[in-house]
């Protein structure tokens, strides 16, 4: 793999050339030069791809964050009630190459849809709660081993 100083010295070593290609009058030397040019643009090409598949490599999954415009943000709070300012999608190795050519309209709906299943989670881990506490008044103060492990057993299935 190239380093960064690596792709600036051969992009500079091209400059001559260039320079060269602009005052040759020489159909011949026009194309010999040409095709000089193209060989190192091509060999830059694949340092650059090589230099971007190594950072690509160490960035991991991480998370993509979104900040909503004004106009968003009032959008999202009137459809879902709940206003956010930043919209934080999981698996950054996913989502950060979409970003360019994703529409508003799209981090919007995503926006929703986060908010959506944060209230999910959250209506769930208070149902889940409620059970426990429905479970642990009906067994009384001293349950059975076999009942407190299955309570135990529910509690870690989803409540953590």
């Amino acid at each position: 793999m190239a380093s960064l100083e690596e792709i600036e010295r051969k992009q500079k070593s091209m400059q001559p050339l260039l320079e060269q290609l602009a005052r040759e009058t020489n159909a011949d030397r026009v194309q010999e030069l040409g095709k000089q040019i193209a060989a190192m643009a091509k060999e830059l090409a694949q340092m650059g791809k090589g230099l971007e598949q190594a950072f690509a490599q160490n960035k991991g999954s991480g998370e993509t964050r979104i900040a909503l415009t004004k106009d968003q943000r009032q959008r999202v709070a009137d459809a879902t009630g709940i206003a956010i300012d930043t919209l934080v999608l999981e698996g950054a190795d996913i989502w950060d190459p979409q970003m360019p050519k994703m529409s508003s309209a799209t981090i919007e709906r995503l926006a929703m849809a986060s908010v959506a299943d944060r209230k999910l989670k959250e209506e769930k881990r208070k149902a889940v709660k409620d059970i426990l506490k429905q479970l642990e008044a009906a067994v009384g103060d001293s349950p059975a081993p076999e009942t407190k492990a299955a309570i135990d057993q529910f509690k870690r299935d989803n409540l953590e």
